[in-house]
């Protein structure tokens, strides 16, 4: 048995919490990377051509995996589902991608860190779940710690700030999505819809506004192709073999990652205020993580209890 194969027995060995901690951390990294070569290439392409750069290189690096596993294994009785979460994905990653081309880097990791908060709004207002005093003045906090990011006077408080908000939002959907495809597809099927869609759909935006490659454009493309493949792969994997509640805390990474390669390769001071919004916004969203896990638990023990009287 070679040392690889032995590392991912004991990887695969490991609590499914312990595994899916280890994905979000995973995941949280490389979208750091991602953000942080949007940042570059937004200087010489448009959004839409860099949203297809990063479906076309997620398709490309999934081939192998295609050639192996048979296209026979894209076949899925959830088409409907993944052609919605195409939809909200891939207006969100536009909205996403030119926040990233105008805001500092932490503070667009700070403000997508608001989407727990919309999950539980959205799961109030549309699908009409009770949510008590404690998760509504979570929400709030949560909505305070925005404010602190983008605070009139301190970062653009227009249309950039507020499609990154959007994009909070929607994202707060794809996350549900995935968490209930990932019941039944296998999670390299996923992320391989996700990509072929995003670049079937991008595809007339993109002729419309194309730029020419230059050669010293490719490692930056091809970079970009990687980290946003494995971000996908890490997010992915850690919904469907983890609670949301226990390793979506852990996303909370990406800020510091964030902050490290903007000072680095952007000489983007940290701001304070930034950390301080983000501090709260996790605050407010792990309170209601871990409250949504011991509601759960205490939901259980009490069918338990009844199905045993």
């Amino acid at each position: 048995m070679t040392s690889l194969s032995r590392a991912v027995r004991l990887f695969e060995a490991l609590p499914a919490p312990t595994r899916g901690i280890f994905w979000m951390v995973f995941a949280s990294a490389f979208y750091a990377a991602t953000y942080a070569t949007v940042h570059h290439l937004a200087s010489d392409f448009d959004t839409f051509q860099i949203v297809w750069f990063r479906s076309a290189m997620g398709v490309l690096l999934m081939l192998p995996w295609l050639m192996k596993a048979g296209v026979s294994t894209l076949k899925t009785d959830r088409f409907g589902l993944y052609a919605a979460r195409t939809g909200m994905n891939y207006a969100g990653m536009v909205m996403l991608m030119w926040g990233l081309a105008h805001l500092q880097l932490q503070t667009v990791t700070g403000l997508m860190f608001t989407s727990p908060l919309f999950t539980v709004l959205f799961v109030a207002t549309i699908l009409g779940e009770r949510v008590g005093i404690r998760r509504w003045s979570a929400l709030v906090v949560g909505f305070i710690g925005a404010m602190i990011i983008i605070r009139p006077g301190g970062v653009d408080f227009g249309l950039t700030s507020l499609a990154v908000l959007s994009t909070s939002a929607l994202y707060a959907l794809v996350n549900t999505t995935t968490k209930s495809l990932a019941t039944t597809d296998d999670s390299n099927k996923i992320v391989f819809w996700v990509f072929f869609l995003m670049m079937i759909v991008g595809l007339g935006p993109t002729i419309y506004t194309w730029k020419p490659i230059a050669m010293d454009h490719l490692p930056w493309i091809v970079a970009l192709g990687i980290f946003s493949s494995a971000a996908t792969q890490g997010v992915t994997r850690a919904l469907a073999v983890g609670e949301a509640s226990v390793v979506m805390p852990f996303n909370f990474l990406k800020l510091p990652f964030a902050a490290t390669l903007g000072l680095v390769f952007f000489a983007e001071i940290p701001d304070l205020w930034t950390g301080i919004g983000a501090l709260v916004i996790f605050a407010s969203t792990y309170y209601i993580a871990r409250r949504e896990a011991a509601l759960r638990a205490a939901a259980k023990k009490a069918k338990e209890d009844q199905e045993s009287a």
